[in-house]
């Protein structure tokens, strides 16, 4: 019985403590991978197992814990200075807050003494969500006119540059993962698309043609295809953006992950590409 509990003691501070990275990661912007992920979730869990030993008081002293979570802070993310060090720290820290605070409010609140893996998640989970759209209610959008960036995105384990326009009018985002779309003109990702994807007239596809599209790729691009409804303003006719999931897109030094590629006929010498203000790192 023992055991089984310290598996779950484990566990559950392993899976708290990687969706507090992954919390700071889209608060900041900052793209980090799986396994850096991991590796900060796994630090913060072995600190956690210290707890059940009470010889080892020295590690729960504040200068140590402070210690301890600037080292997760160092290996979960990838830093440009020491500002963006300091302001990473801040949010990670907040997030910390945010989260623990929230856990225990809703424990005392419904009055569980004892607190299974299921609902310590669900509590971690729900106040991430949380945080996040408290952030984006408080944080001031500017709406940039002819704003362009250059910007790097990589896919299917290719880079490629382009220039593209930051428009506040790109609200588009998959509806599932809630990824935002950028959209790319079909001719800058032809070296890494099937050629038969050229031929498609993306400004006129509808659900029937978008599986009929899939249908012919092969299984390594179809696990990253993801279709996007939309509607053009005044029609209630509903057409297809079809979208690849994108490793990241880099912008102003700072990669940001979480992002789909729409792909699309812009017809535009000025720019290759529309994304959303909000992916810029300093907005």
């Amino acid at each position: 019985m023992k055991q089984m509990y310290f598996e779950y003691y484990v566990l559950e501070n392993l899976i708290v403590n990687y969706i507090i990275i992954s919390c700071t990661s889209i608060l900041t912007k900052k793209y980090n991978s799986l396994k850096n992920k991991i590796l900060g979730a796994s630090l913060g869990a072995i600190y956690a197992v210290a707890y059940l030993y009470p010889s080892l008081g020295i590690l729960f002293t504040i200068p140590f814990k402070v210690l301890l979570m600037t080292f997760i802070i160092f290996v979960s993310f990838k830093h440009y200075g020491k500002r963006d060090f300091i302001k990473t720290s801040l949010v990670f820290y907040l997030v910390n807050v945010f989260i623990s605070g929230t856990t225990y409010f809703i424990i005392y609140f419904t009055g569980i003494s004892h607190m299974k893996i299921s609902f310590l998640i669900v509590c971690a989970y729900a106040s991430c969500e949380l945080l996040k759209h408290i952030y984006k209610d408080i944080k001031m959008i500017k709406y940039i006119d002819n704003l362009t960036k250059s910007i790097r995105i990589k896919i299917f384990d290719n880079e490629f540059d382009c220039k593209a326009l930051v428009d506040s009018g790109n609200m588009l985002k998959d509806p599932f993962s809630k990824s935002e779309v950028v959209m790319v003109d079909a001719s800058v990702v032809k070296n890494m698309m099937p050629s038969f994807l050229m031929g498609v007239d993306y400004a006129d596809l509808d659900i029937e043609r978008a599986e009929e599209v899939i249908r012919d790729l092969d299984k390594e691009i179809s696990k990253k295809v993801r279709l996007i409804p939309y509607k053009h303003a005044g029609s209630s006719e509903s057409k297809i953006v079809l979208g690849f999931k994108a490793d990241y897109i880099e912008v102003d030094d700072q990669k940001v992950g979480d992002i789909v590629l729409g792909i699309a006929d812009l017809e535009e010498s000025d720019y290759k590409a529309i994304m959303s203000p909000t992916l810029l790192p300093n907005i």
